[in-house]
């Protein structure tokens, strides 16, 4: 029923990206009716067990891993537990400063009285309340939205942001800017400016509570295509490698291969890279390579805010960090030196990456790089995005938040493809997909060959986009076609050396430029 659904709103939802009534009546027939009946039920008239194992059920089908939607369960299990369990000192802790607020309390008074619950010995720094309530999140704003159904809304996106960014996208729905990583207490009461956006949606769209929680963890995942919108099976060629460091009893290291899990990385991440796993305990030593599955995003609830998903685990011969200290290679690296603290999301030059594979005697993929010495600023394609297309495209009006790299979308009928590299000004909607240009990097264009296959490689990503543009940019410079002769022949062509005469930039400006495209 759920795939013939599906179908039919992918039809509909062209004419309009806004919830409209039509699209919602769908959903309600073929079986949203039962989720709203479910959530009144069970989160508003009486918590139950049933709640716990629902809930988890609608999170698997947008969180790939097993460990999370496990904590999840047990969380709002024990939710119940101390629902149903008489003098539980946290909750009634709660309940007794809540009842001091007077009538007229807005959101703002009880998320001020919950933060100070949180502190019950009140020497808690703003880190570690904020610590308290990002671990137990599912328990408390499912408390909080309990109690004061009106104001809060139980909250399921923990390590999952970027699908309630890409709902919100779809649907419209205005999420307030994120806070900054070490904001703690910021980020301790961006969960109110949450409830509050999810109440604006609802007023503009007359939902319940119930309604508007079976559109946030039903409805709009599946529409938007849950874990297949963002975590990729087929993986492109790894461009990067970075560290990441782990214990032996850490909940989301696994040796199996079928596993996938969160982790702190490099926001820089894409899907595809190589990830190095460096356990503290017991070892002290490099165990496993990883592969990223998912581009890196924050997540303002995940404590260490910069996550990505992994997967693909490779158990390799360890490599000891008294080794690595010893190594001719490794003991230059400001990390090792720094004896590995701090390693999360730490880049691991393709050289030194090669290396730690000779050394750990396996046979997985070595990251592609230039040796020669004639341009040594350029040795992987990494260097030509960092160093020539971004400043490239600030030069140009565009700001980080006007471009996205690695851009994975849907084509056709619920399959998704990457689009790599630089994507500007990107709308991408189930009804609607469109950019005001693309641009391939490659690390060098030496060849008339290699720039066609560029272009070709080019061409279908500039098509799925529509886009006006389709720009190839490698260390020797950059070529530019648009979508009137199907991205065919090069408009304008210049070496950057060239772009630093004003004449000829303003001549890539004025079709480039933010605003003129």
């Amino acid at each position: 029923m759920l795939g013939m659904l599906s179908e039919q709103v992918s039809y509909f939802w062209k004419v309009n990206t806004i919830l409209n009534g039509y699209i919602w009546e769908l959903y309600l027939k073929a079986g949203g009716n039962e989720i709203i009946k479910f959530f009144e039920r069970n989160l508003l008239k009486s918590f139950s067990k049933n709640y716990a194992g629902k809930i988890r059920e609608l999170y698997n089908f947008y969180c790939p891993s097993k460990t999370i939607s496990d904590l999840l369960f047990s969380a709002l299990d024990d939710l119940n537990d101390s629902i149903h369990i008489e003098n539980h000192g946290f909750l009634y802790g709660c309940y007794s400063i809540i009842d001091l607020l007077d009538s007229n309390y807005t959101r703002s008074d009880i998320m001020l009285a919950f933060y100070q619950g949180l502190n019950d010995s009140g020497s808690m720094s703003d880190n570690e309340i904020f610590s308290e309530f990002s671990c137990e999140i599912a328990y408390y704003t499912t408390f909080l939205s309990i109690i004061f159904p009106a104001f809060f809304v139980p909250y399921y996106f923990k390590y999952t942001y970027n699908i309630l960014e890409k709902i919100a996208q779809e649907f419209h729905l205005k999420l307030p800017p994120m806070p900054a990583k070490r904001d703690y207490k910021a980020r301790f009461f961006y969960y109110e400016k949450i409830c509050a956006a999810f109440y604006d949606f609802r007023t503009v769209h007359q939902m319940s509570l119930c309604e508007l929680c079976a559109f946030l963890y039903d409805f709009a995942p599946k529409y938007i295509g849950g874990i297949d919108s963002y975590i990729m099976k087929a993986l492109p060629e790894p461009k990067s490698a970075f560290f990441i460091g782990g214990s032996k009893d850490d909940v989301f290291l696994s040796d199996d291969p079928n596993t996938v899990e969160p982790w702190q990385c490099s926001p820089d991440t894409r899907a595809g890279d190589q990830i190095v796993m460096y356990l503290r305990a017991p070892v002290s030593a490099i165990d496993s390579i990883w592969r990223s599955v998912s581009a890196g995003f924050n997540d303002p609830f995940f404590y260490f805010y910069r996550c990505t998903y992994i997967a693909h685990p490779q158990k390799i011969k360890q490599i000891s960090q008294k080794y690595m200290k010893q190594d001719s290679v490794f003991k230059e690296l400001s990390i090792v030196r720094k004896n590995m603290q701090g390693i999360n999301g730490i880049e691991l030059y393709p050289s030194a990456y090669n290396h730690l594979l000779d050394l750990a005697e396996s046979s997985l993929p070595r990251l592609t790089y230039m040796t020669d010495g004639a341009d040594s600023d350029f040795t992987r394609e990494r260097d030509v995005e960092n160093k020539r297309i971004k400043p490239f495209l600030k030069k140009l009006g565009y700001t980080e938040n006007e471009y996205q790299q690695q851009l994975y979308m849907e084509i056709g009928n619920h399959n998704h493809a990457l689009i790599p590299d630089f994507v500007i000004h990107p709308i991408v909607t189930s009804g609607h997909q469109s950019a005001a240009f693309i641009i391939e990097a490659k690390l060098s264009i030496s060849s008339t060959k290699l720039l066609e296959e560029a272009k070709t490689q080019a061409r279908g990503y500039a098509k799925l986009l529509n886009a006006k543009y389709s720009v190839i940019a490698a260390k020797e410079g950059i070529w530019i076609s648009d979508a009137r002769d199907d991205y065919s022949k090069d408009i304008l062509s210049f070496t950057w050396s060239e772009l630093n005469d004003e004449d000829h930039f303003f001549t890539v400006f004025k079709q480039l430029g933010n605003g003129k495209v």
